[in-house]
């Protein structure tokens, strides 16, 4: 920012602006500042696999807490991509991994907290100190008649005593890692330190307990990167945030590779359906400036519910019945139809009882526009 201001200052200085001039350079200044950590955080990016496998395991030392549970392993790759420009602000980033049922939870997870020194072994610590004693007598005689003598005596005793000692060096937190949601979801912190990059891949390995009947799951995980918004700042915020969905199934379960697959797909799917029609969504939502007006004071609600797209994706089962969804383009009504089709069908797969749903759980085929139309 510091930087920026003074950059302004000297384009004033050699362009001698007129007064009207000023308030249009003062705009794009202002402009420029403001939207400056905008940019950095559209940089900052990151990514993990969208289909990982569950190994199962007979983990040693580990005894269910839930009846009837078994437990597999899950690895996960995540990279993080941090442009230099934002290398100095970004301090540490965080990764969160919650599994959406309760019936399924954390028993174990790698890496774990640590603690790190830029000091190698021990510390030498050495304290030097000196003792000084010093005795002095003095004495006065005389003998009548004859005359006085006086006599001084001095005696001075110096010590030097040193004392070495090995010293632990200070530590300082590395990388973090802890259950949250009641063992549902674990965290992984990694601060930047001069031993290790917040840049680059880092593998996670996470040890679910599931019911015996388990064959696939949704697992919700999301990435922080935390630092300061400009250079000075005092404050540490969220720089940026990204959440993704991985379809996790059980090694050697065909059925549920597939299940997994399919709804990767369809997600995608509906991601790029969902950007194709944001401008239409938009204008359907608020077709006039008072419409959007409206909906900032509060006296108006838009046809198509906010953050619907987050709902279907983020949130377990239906979120939505489809009727609130009939604003949407017929397009893309279908796509989220196909979407919650696969979603549905992986959801039956985690050994979890769920309500009944209307729509086709497990079905191949796509629902065509008329079937939506009817709906």
């Amino acid at each position: 920012m510091l930087m920026l201001a003074l950059g302004f200052y000297y384009l004033v200085r050699r362009i001698h602006p007129s007064r009207r001039t000023i308030p249009l350079l003062v705009a794009i200044w202002l402009s420029v500042a403001t939207s400056s950590p905008q940019w950095l955080r559209a940089q900052i990016a990151f990514d993990v696999n969208a289909t990982a496998p569950a190994r199962s395991v007979e983990p040693y030392g580990l005894m269910s807490r839930l009846p009837g549970s078994r437990f597999v392993e899950v690895h996960l790759d995540t990279s993080a991509l941090i442009p230099s420009s934002a290398s100095r602000l970004v301090q540490e980033t965080m990764v969160r991994v919650v599994s959406r049922h309760e019936e399924v939870l954390v028993a174990d997870y790698s890496p774990r907290t640590e603690m790190q020194s830029e000091v190698f072994g021990t510390m030498q610590v050495s304290l030097d100190s000196e003792r000084i004693r010093e005795a002095s007598l003095q004495g006065m005689a005389g003998y009548p008649g004859v005359g006085s003598a006086s006599g001084y005596a001095n005696q001075t005793e110096v010590g030097h005593q040193t004392i070495h000692f090995a010293k632990k060096p200070s530590l300082e937190l590395v990388t973090a890692s802890g259950t949250i949601e009641r063992h549902r979801g674990v965290f992984f912190k990694a601060r930047r330190s001069s031993q290790l990059t917040l840049e680059g891949a880092r593998q996670f390995r996470i040890l679910l307990e599931v019911p015996e009947n388990w064959r696939a799951e949704l697992l919700d995980v999301s990435f922080d990167a935390i630092g300061l918004e400009s250079v000075g700042a005092k404050r540490s915020i969220v720089l940026a945030n990204q959440r993704f969905v991985v379809a996790v199934y059980q090694e050697n379960d065909e059925v549920a590779a597939r299940a997994a697959a399919n709804y990767i797909k369809q997600q995608s799917n509906l991601i790029q359906a969902a950007r194709s029609y944001a401008r239409t969504i938009e204008h359907r939502n608020f077709p006039t400036p008072f419409h959007r007006l409206g909906a900032k004071l509060d006296i108006y609600e838009p046809e198509i519910p906010k953050g619907w797209f987050e709902a279907l994706v983020y949130q377990p089962g239906m979120a939505y019945h489809i009727s609130k969804l009939s604003p949407l383009p017929v397009d893309l009504r279908v796509t989220i139809m196909n979407y919650l089709d696969k979603k549905m069908w992986i959801e039956s797969l985690c050994g979890v009882e769920e309500a009944a749903s209307p729509y086709r759980i497990g079905s191949n085929a796509p629902l065509d526009i008329g079937d939506v139309a009817r709906r």
